[in-house]
């Protein structure tokens, strides 16, 4: 189990480190014409389960924190913060994707430069809490 939870990690924050560089560089390559590309097209196969991970992980982190009781402060913020601002990010990617995917292409483009700034720092940090994570704890 502890090999398949490093994986996934990993995976994490390779997405996490792909999103912010494909985002800051497509300018360079994009026309512009269309808000929508083949290349995020590809990508977004890569982010939806990086989210769902990402959701998951983070909520096993805030029930192992609310489980303890006694958790100081700062890790009962950092555990429900990084839930909850999941969640958000679960809910808008999945709303904008499936509005991309949609036949009127409905997504707004304004929230995928808006999840290209906020995706990577929870998936992120999602993955390394992840790689973090003890060994026995993992199991």
């Amino acid at each position: 189990m502890a090999i398949v939870i490093r994986l996934a990690a990993a995976y994490l924050v390779l997405v996490a480190v792909a999103i912010p560089v494909h985002f800051i560089i497509t300018p360079l390559y994009h026309p512009g014409d269309d808000p929508y590309h083949a290349a995020w097209a590809v990508m977004n196969w890569f982010m939806a389960p990086a989210v769902i991970v990402a959701l998951a992980a983070s909520f096993v982190g805030k029930r192992r924190i609310d489980r303890e009781g006694e958790a100081d402060m700062k890790r009962y913020l950092e555990a429900n913060s990084l839930f909850y601002v999941a969640i958000a990010v679960f809910i808008i990617y999945f709303w904008n994707w499936f509005g991309a995917l949609s036949p009127i292409n409905s997504a707004d483009g304004q929230f995928w430069s808006a999840l290209g700034a906020v995706m990577p720092i929870v998936i992120g940090v999602a993955g390394l809490r992840l790689w973090q994570m003890p060994a026995k704890q993992q199991e």
